[in-house]
């Protein structure tokens, strides 16, 4: 009797030593991901800021097109009313151009000055996508 409480005890300890291992491997593996990620981030990041700037120069000449244009209409007073309108309409649109280009300026500030949010939006989706997997694996249908 005690011999088999002790190889059982073993065993349990056993066990327990191998799945500690493993889980100081997957500890392992993850935070080596995780690096990676890191590193690709950053990588990332850096193609941001060329991307911001060159936003920057297209909103310089966007704002130089709509002066030209403010030119032509203060220039001759003699402009139709189908040519003004046509003027009028053209301005708005190139307004409304350079509204989306300020927000898609701003985004990509944020993404260059707060690069976790990003992480942490990666991170978080692909925890999402491993637990989806799990559940489709167990049998399990996520709750709704």
């Amino acid at each position: 009797m005690a011999k088999t409480l002790r190889d059982l005890v073993l065993a349990l300890l056993n066990a327990t030593l191998i799945l500690v291992a493993l889980c100081l491997f997957l500890g392992l593996k993850l935070s080596q991901s995780i690096e990676s990620i890191r590193d690709g981030f950053a990588e990332n990041l850096q193609l941001v800021t060329p991307l911001r700037d060159q936003a920057q120069s297209i909103r310089g000449e966007l704002a130089a097109v709509r002066s030209d244009l403010a030119a032509i209409r203060a220039q001759d007073g003699t402009l139709d009313s189908v040519v003004s309108q046509k003027l009028n309409a053209t301005l708005q649109r190139l307004n409304d151009l350079e509204t989306k280009l300020e927000t898609t300026q701003s985004q990509l500030a944020g993404l260059a000055e707060k690069p976790e949010e990003l992480i942490d939006h990666a991170i978080t989706t692909s925890a999402d996508v491993v637990t989806d997997r799990i559940l489709v694996i167990r049998g399990c249908e996520p709750a709704t």
